[in-house]
C-alpha cells in the first residue's frame, strides 16, 4: 500500500512549509527513517525522513512548493504498485498538476486535466444583477460577501475597482539606469515627476523619491528575507502586539556557577566530548525552577490560558538562514552532561540546517542569550504562544558589595519577560527570585 509523505506540523503554530529539495529521484529506493527531503518551514530549515520503505513515487511537489501542514507531496510505493494522483493544495499558487522532481530538479511531469466544475446557482440581489449586466460584468467571477454569500451591489463595485486597478497603465518613460535603481529602491516609477526631456524620469527624480518616501537623503536598497526571518518577524511582531508584556531584571551573582563550572568542565569533557556552558548551566537551573513554579511554563491561545506538564525549554540560536529556537526535551530531569550533550548537538544541527520536527516542537518556555555578543541587559519578546522569555546577558566583573566591602565578582544580568494574561508580577517575581538563588548557590541542586 502507497505511504503518503506528508508536509509534517512542526508545532501547532505552524501553518505552512516550503520544499527547498529533494534527497532521492522518483523511482528510487528509500528506506524508512532516512533523510528525503529538505523543506522550510516558519521556524527552521529541517530534513524530513521517510515515512516508509519502498520506492518513491514518480510525482512529488516541487521544490520551491510551498503548501500547508499536513498536505500530501509524494508517495513510497511498492514495486510495481499504481501511485495515487497527487493533488496539491499548494499556498498562493493553483497548479494544473503536480511535478515530478529529484535532487537536480528534473523536468515537470505531465499536467493533469481537469474535469468541468459542478454548476452553482448563483444568489444575487436586483440591483447587483443591474449594475453587472450595465457593466458587462459575468458574475461568477463575483465573490458575494452578503446573508449566505448573496452578491450583493457593493461586491460588484468592488469587482468593478478591481479590474480598473488591474488595467494596463500608460507606459513610464525613464532612462534604463532610473528604472534599475527604481527597482532596487522598491520605487513605484508610476508615481515619480520626470524632469528629463520630455518628462522622462532620470536617476536624480527616482533618489529624490526614494528619500522623500523613506524620510531619507538616499534611495534604499530592499532585501529580500528568509522565510525563518520573514515569519519570525511577523510572529514576533504579533506577539509584541497582542501579548501585554512586562519586564523584570536582576543582577546575579556567579562566582559560585563559575567554580562550578571550572571543576566540572574537564569530567564531562572527558566524558561526553562537550565542552560545559554557561547555557547549560542556565538551562540545568531554569528546568528546575520551571517545575517548582509552573505559572510561568504556560501558554495563551484564543483567550484560554494552559500549563504544560512537560518542561521544554527553547534556546535561541544565531544561524545564516535567522534564528531558530530547538528544544531541549525534559530539561527539568535532565543532568548538566545531558544538557551539555544535547545543547551542543541541536547547536550544529541548527546551523547545518539538518533539525527535525521533534527538535523544533513542545517548546514551553525560551532562553535567548546574547551574553557571547558582550550584550550585558536586554528584553526579549515572548515566543508565542509561550508565556515568558528569559534574556541572558554575560558573565562579566563587576562591582558588588559584600559585607560592607566593595569587591569585583562574576554577575550576570537576567530579564524575564512574561505575558500578563498567564501571571502576575508577584508570581513571575518568585520564579525569578529561584533561578537567582540556584545560580548563586547551585551546589544545592547536586544534592536535590
Amino acid at each position: 500500500m502507497a505511504v503518503k509523505v506528508l508536509m509534517p506540523k512542526l508545532s501547532f503554530i505552524v501553518t505552512q512549509g516550503t520544499i527547498i529539495r529533494w534527497l532521492k529521484a522518483p523511482g528510487e529506493e528509500v528506506r524508512k527513517g532516512e533523510p528525503l527531503l529538505v523543506i522550510e518551514s516558519e521556524k527552521a530549515t529541517v530534513e524530513v525522513e521517510a515515512p516508509g520503505t519502498g520506492i518513491l513515487g514518480p510525482e512529488l511537489a516541487p521544490p520551491g512548493t510551498t503548501v500547508p501542514v499536513t498536505t500530501v507531496i509524494g508517495y513510497i510505493l511498492e514495486p510495481g504498485e499504481t501511485p495515487p494522483k497527487l493533488e496539491l493544495q499548494v499556498a498562493g499558487v493553483t497548479p494544473a498538476g503536480a511535478v515530478g522532481s529529484g535532487p537536480s530538479g528534473q523536468g515537470p511531469a505531465p499536467s493533469v486535466p481537469e474535469g468541468p466544475a459542478p454548476l452553482q446557482e448563483v444568489k444575487v440581489s436586483p440591483s447587483a444583477r443591474r449594475l453587472a449586466q450595465e457593466h458587462h460584468v459575468d458574475l461568477a467571477q463575483v465573490k458575494g460577501t452578503g446573508p449566505g454569500g448573496r452578491i450583493v451591489e457593493r461586491d460588484v463595485l468592488a469587482y468593478l475597482e478591481e479590474q480598473k486597478a488591474k488595467a494596463p497603465a500608460e507606459p513610464v518613460r525613464a532612462t534604463p539606469a532610473a528604472r534599475k535603481l527604481a527597482a532596487q529602491a522598491g520605487v513605484d516609477l508610476r508615481g515619480v515627476e520626470g524632469t528629463g526631456a520630455g518628462g522622462r524620469i532620470s536617476v536624480e527624480d527616482v533618489e529624490r523619491a526614494a528619500g522623500a518616501a523613506l524620510g531619507l537623503g538616499l534611495p534604499a536598497e530592499p532585501v529580500e528575507q528568509t522565510s525563518i526571518q520573514r515569519v519570525a518577524a511577523e510572529r514576533m511582531a504579533l506577539s509584541f502586539r497582542t501579548a501585554p508584556h512586562f519586564y523584570l531584571s536582576v543582577e546575579a551573582r556567579m562566582d559560585q556557577a563559575v567554580r562550578l563550572r571550572e571543576a566540572l568542565v574537564p569530567t564531562i569533557e572527558a566524558e561526553t566530548g562537550v565542552r560545559l556552558s554557561f547555557s547549560d548551566i542556565l538551562v540545568w537551573v531554569v528546568g528546575r525552577a520551571l517545575r517548582a513554579h509552573p505559572a510561568l511554563n504556560a501558554a495563551f491561545v484564543e483567550g484560554r490560558l494552559y500549563r504544560f506538564g512537560e518542561v521544554n525549554i527553547a534556546l535561541a540560536v544565531d544561524t545564516p538562514r535567522g534564528l531558530t529556537v530547538p528544544v531541549l526535551r525534559g530539561a527539568d530531569e535532565m543532568s548538566l552532561a545531558q544538557i551539555a550533550v544535547r545543547r551542543a548537538e541541536l547547536v550544529e544541527k541548527a546551523r547545518e540546517h539538518r533539525l527535525g520536527p521533534e527538535d523544533l516542537s513542545g517548546g514551553t518556555f525560551t532562553i535567548s542569550n546574547l551574553g557571547m555578543f558582550g550584550i550585558d541587559v536586554f528584553s526579549a519578546i515572548i515566543n508565542p504562544p509561550q508565556a515568558a522569555i528569559l534574556a541572558v546577558g554575560r558573565v562579566a566583573q563587576r562591582p558588588v558589595v559584600v559585607e560592607g566591602t566593595l569587591q569585583a565578582l562574576p554577575t550576570l544580568w537576567l530579564t524575564l519577560s512574561v505575558d500578563h494574561r498567564a501571571t502576575d508580577g508577584a508570581t513571575a517575581a518568585r520564579f525569578l527570585q529561584e533561578v537567582v538563588q540556584n545560580l548563586e548557590n547551585p551546589y544545592r541542586l547536586m544534592s536535590a
